[in-house]
């Protein structure tokens, strides 16, 4: 226990100390200690120097939510992710932190699960919370909560997903182009039967690479078959389903691209459980680069989004936007980049590989 704090447990017990305790302890008057606190009038340094020595010994606490309440201000910031358990959202999460700290706000943290109507419970709660803007990973219909906040005039930054319906600030990846150059590895190395998993159709972020897949693979002059294209759902083991499908059944896939980390974790579960070597039977890419991608055997060839920068990113904006600094909505699309490791092998000129008995 520090010196200030034991003399305030001796002199006041668990009371708290007010305003007025202080400015007695500081010989000024309670006004003098406001506009210190506050600076919301010039102090001599004196004066400031003894207030301030007073609320050390003291270890005064201002009351931050009548404080709040003053500057018509709260300080916090609300950020909805759509899957916590996804490891992409933590490094987005602490750029946003980082950030507002900087700008002197803190986060409350909401976890959606891709259910529009968990989205709309928090976005309400939040709101009644007073909480001075919102940091959004949209759910798969996210319209209602967005418009509600537009409508209000609530600033908001909307990260991971383009949302091009409503004209707000927006940080998010060129997906596209990072599964396009993905999907042009793989063809590089002569493979044409390339399998794609993704959680599921009618997300922005997913169906931005799916078409950059299919545009590196119409650029072969390549068929887009449906049966390449499997949707998992939110799970590791639906992916590993998936997996399953494209390696035995009618695909006879020999490269995998997972939309995500999740999805790639789920494609290497199957591939340990069912003995396929990666990259000598199976090819895999991933998409988001965690840190355990580089540390896998192999080590995972991967597209690396700028997760920290569009957290970082994303507050700055919504800061500017609390503010008043900033009038026109603005998009911010941030590049992905190819990490090329060890998963992935040139296909031998038959393109066969030893396999599993194929399914019905």
């Amino acid at each position: 226990m520090g010196m200030s704090a034991q003399r305030q447990e001796r002199s006041h017990g668990s009371r708290m100390i007010t305003m007025k305790e202080v400015a007695q302890r500081a010989g000024v008057s309670i006004t003098t200690v406001s506009h210190v606190l506050n600076k919301t009038r010039f102090v001599s340094d004196e004066l400031a120097r003894r207030v301030n020595q007073a609320i050390e010994e003291l270890d005064y606490r201002p009351h931050q939510l009548a404080q709040s309440l003053r500057r018509g201000r709260t300080q916090t910031i609300a950020v909805l992710v759509s899957d916590i358990v996804n490891p992409f959202f933590p490094q987005v999460v602490r750029g946003a932190e980082d950030s507002a700290k900087e700008h002197g706000y803190s986060l409350i943290l909401c976890n959606t699960d891709e259910n529009p109507q968990t989205e709309s419970f928090y976005v309400s709660l939040m709101i009644d919370r007073r909480v001075d803007g919102f940091i959004i990973a949209p759910s798969m219909a996210p319209e209602a909560s967005l418009k509600s906040l537009v409508d209000k005039e609530i600033p908001l930054v909307v990260i991971d997903r383009q949302m091009e319906t409503l004209s707000i600030d927006q940080v998010y990846s060129d997906n596209i182009n990072g599964a396009y150059e993905a999907t042009k590895y793989l063809l590089g190395l002569g493979h044409k039967r390339i399998g794609l998993i993704m959680e599921l159709e009618g997300i922005r972020s997913f169906d931005d690479r799916k078409t950059g897949w299919e545009r590196a693979l119409k650029e072969y002059g390549l068929s887009t078959l449906s049966g390449l294209v499997q949707q998992a759902g939110l799970e590791i083991e639906g992916a590993a389903e998936a997996a399953r499908y494209l390696i035995e059944g009618p695909p006879q896939a020999t490269a995998i691209f997972a939309t995500n980390n999740l999805m790639t974790l789920g494609v290497l579960r199957y591939m340990k459980n069912h003995s396929v070597s990666c990259p000598r039977d199976l090819s895999v890419v991933g998409f988001d680069d965690p840190e355990w991608a580089a540390c896998f055997n192999p080590s995972i060839t991967s597209v690396a989004q700028q997760s920290y920068e569009m957290g970082y990113k994303a507050c700055d904006l919504l800061v500017a936007r609390i503010q008043g600094k900033t009038s026109e909505s603005r998009a911010v699309q941030l590049n992905c980049e190819l990490k090329i490791r060890e998963s992935c092998a040139a296909l031998e000129p038959e393109g066969e590989m030893e396999r599993p008995e194929a399914i019905d």
